[in-house]
């Protein structure tokens, strides 16, 4: 029974969440993704629920399996090239800043922590696309699972800093030394990304998840006929970005009313089942110095992209707007953009964000492999 109560919690809670944050009012400063987020940390952490590991463990691999192409079916990666180039430039400091953190402190802690390179490779991911691209890359180096709690506990504090300070004093020490932001005269943001639709189309959610699943068919066959097995996760995750991102070159695909909308939901499923996992106490007792590698990771990659963002004159809100895309995922623009009163880099935020989560999976893997090459 307490099995199947746990599934229920991982597929409803996001929903009860979109509710009580639409109803509440509160999605200026408490967005869905948080909220369940928080809710799966409190039945971890209160014991209110025997919560059974390998249940959210499975339930996690699978919400991030559909929600990677869902999200990337909307993505113009092309039309992304042509249209805000300081969003651009902002977005390639993002991606600089977290190579160099994660390669520096693998270096700094190889005498602390076993494995580092494996560490650095994720939090590369994480840092440049979101969670999902965590899992994702901890999948593909076959990452032990108490590490990958550990260190997804410590991202969850960390980064939860970072969103308040963001949310909080940032906007105004950013604005001390960053230029002020003006909005070009001839922007079409729309042609970026297809905003979301107030009506959901049936026939495209479905169209899109019967994609989704010839996708991972299509990977989950060609790294078993390529390896005999269905070990190198590696192998199965770059398939599974690279036909997402093929499949979002078609304009009718990327028109799909709800693709986007229903991504999210496996999305917020997801950090349902990952705060399931979220036990701080062991976070505190084990993890410390894992903890500390992520704060070293996180802080100086942030450092570093507002160091640059001024030594390129980039604006406070297109930095703050990337730093949020690179950090997150494309979930938490709109939270940020209501912060800053700037709703006019919302369409180029999440498509910053998807691009991120498109290139994190590449990225964090090549590093992570570089770094085990050299240390």
């Amino acid at each position: 029974m307490a099995a199947i109560i746990q599934i229920l919690l991982i597929i409803f809670v996001p929903y009860l969440c979109m509710i009580g944050v639409k109803r509440l009012n509160i999605g200026k400063w408490l967005s869905p993704i948080v909220l369940s987020y928080l809710v799966g940390i409190l039945l971890a952490n209160v014991h209110i629920l025997p919560i059974q590991q390998s249940i959210s463990t499975t339930a996690s691999e699978a919400c991030i399996l559909l929600a990677i192409p869902l999200l990337l079916y909307s993505t113009d990666i092309i039309g992304w090239f042509r249209y805000a180039k300081s969003s651009i430039l902002s977005f390639f400091i993002c991606l600089g800043s977290g190579v160099i953190s994660s390669i520096l402190m693998a270096y700094l802690f190889q005498g602390q922590l076993t494995d580092t390179w494996r560490l650095s490779g994720m939090l590369v991911g994480v840092y440049t696309g979101g969670t999902p691209n965590m899992q994702a890359i901890g999948l593909a180096l076959e990452a032990e699972e108490a590490t990958y709690i550990l260190l997804n506990a410590a991202d969850i504090f960390c980064s939860g800093v970072y969103l308040v300070l963001l949310t909080s004093i940032l906007p105004v020490f950013l604005g001390s030394f960053l230029p002020k932001f003006q909005a070009p005269i001839d922007e079409h943001p729309e042609e970026l990304i297809v905003e979301e639709k107030e009506a959901w189309v049936i026939g495209d959610i479905l169209k899109a998840i019967g994609l989704t699943i010839v996708i991972i068919g299509l990977s989950v066959g060609l790294t078993w006929l390529i390896y005999g097995n269905l070990e190198k996760v590696a192998l199965l995750i770059l398939l599974l970005t690279t036909f997402s991102i093929l499949a979002s070159l078609s304009p009718r695909i990327r028109n799909w009313s709800g693709s986007f909308e229903t991504g999210e939901y496996f999305l917020l499923m997801f950090c349902v089942a990952i705060g399931m996992l979220t036990d701080f106490s062991s976070l505190l007792a084990e993890g410390s110095t894992i903890l500390l590698y992520t704060a070293c990771v996180l802080s100086t990659s942030i450092i570093l992209h507002y160091l640059f963002s001024a030594l390129f004159r980039i604006d406070r809100d297109t930095a703050m707007i990337t730093s949020t895309a690179a950090v997150f995922g494309p979930v938490f623009i709109g939270q940020i953009a209501s912060v800053l009163n700037n709703r006019t880099l919302i369409v180029s935020g999440i498509a910053t964000g998807l691009v991120g989560m498109a290139l994190g999976n590449y990225l964090g893997l090549a590093v992570a492999y570089l770094l085990r090459s050299f240390l």
